[in-house]
């Protein structure tokens, strides 16, 4: 039996474009030739359309927009968690997660209206989020920093749980607390990069050094295990006294606690070490490390369910969904509060 996917490979559309022609949908925004293109590519398959009176579910396509590359997917377990739970999840409730549209190979105004509903993994411009507004309005953003009122955000929290981090140095002694985090560019529709976005962490890090009187010890980089070292590193050398590190990302503070070893330095003990992402090798590191668990499953799970709401058409107002954060104390930090 043909299926919509053979008809849209073979029509070189989506399958979500060949889902709603076929069904007559006079709402999709396609031009005449490629409507007819997708009937005759129907016919000459000899699709076979199922009778109106078999009782099936209808089938919801839904897109996911990445802005990073497959290279960069496959080293960062954050976002590939994320990935991985929107499309174990749409498996779980039927809705079809038809490609995975990656913003450095471009963008479709036509592909993206096709779909049911759109779901974004990562920072875009502000421009970028009202453009593709534009193409689909039923969109969902996952852990970015673009906003707009009328759009659907599903996002980790971490300005308490940063704030409870901080808390906690300042209560084992630690006066001397640098923070090392990773830039957050910000894509344009054509994949390139224009500007930064600024990582809450880092905001709530200078605040709160600033509230409690001490004094700001600060390195941004790539987001990767070198940027650990280079930032330790950096950070040591002008003042040797720090006690703690707060890094944004497992994989970078790997690098860090390579650069303190280097330096003669504990983790755990000569300074206490806190990291973001809860990967999987993090408790099994010397000393295990102490992170945060940002829940990308239930991240990937809430995305999908909203983006599932808005193709079906249950609600005409934006949802914005903050999933809780947890702290795993482990070696590299191991006061807890009571």
């Amino acid at each position: 039996m043909v299926t919509i996917k053979q008809i849209a490979a073979a029509a070189s559309v989506s399958p979500s474009t060949v889902s709603r022609v076929l069904n007559g949908d006079t709402t999709l925004s396609v031009s005449a030739t490629t409507r007819q293109k997708v009937f005759d590519t129907a016919q000459a398959l000899n699709y076979v359309k199922r009778s109106k009176n078999t009782t099936v579910a209808q089938d919801y396509h839904v897109a996911v927009i990445t802005v990073f590359s497959e290279a960069r997917e496959a080293t960062d377990a954050y976002w590939r968690q994320i990935y991985l739970s929107i499309e174990r999840h749409a498996r779980r409730i039927g809705v079809v997660i038809d490609d995975v549209i990656r913003m450095t190979q471009g963008i479709e105004q036509q592909t993206i209206a096709a779909y049911d509903a759109v779901i974004i993994l990562g920072d875009i411009s502000q421009s970028a989020l009202l453009a593709i507004k534009q193409m689909n309005s039923r969109l969902v953003l996952v852990d970015g920093k673009t906003y707009a009122d009328d759009i659907d955000v599903v996002e980790p929290e971490m300005a308490k749980i940063t704030t409870q981090i901080l808390d906690d140095f300042y209560t084992a002694g630690r006066r001397q607390i640098g923070f090392i985090g990773g830039i957050n560019e910000l894509f344009e529709l054509d994949g390139t990069t224009n500007g930064q976005a600024a990582d809450v962490r880092a905001t709530v890090y200078q605040q709160w050094v600033e509230a409690h009187q001490l004094r700001a010890h600060s390195f941004s980089g790539a987001w990767h295990v070198e940027t650990g070292r280079q930032g330790t590193m950096a950070l040591l050398d002008a003042q040797p006294r720090i006690d703690a590190l707060l890094v944004a990302s497992d994989p970078i503070a790997i690098g860090a606690m390579n650069a303190l070893k280097m330096r003669g330095l504990e983790p755990g003990k000569d300074i206490d070490l806190v990291s973001f992402d809860n990967l999987e090798l993090a408790a099994y590191l010397v000393p295990a490390l102490t992170t945060v668990d940002l829940k990308p499953a239930a991240l990937g799970q809430q995305a999908l369910e909203q983006a599932y709401d808005l193709a079906q058409g249950k609600r005409d107002w934006a949802i914005w969904s903050t999933i809780p954060s947890q702290l795993i104390y482990r070696e590299t930090l191991k006061t807890k509060k009571a």
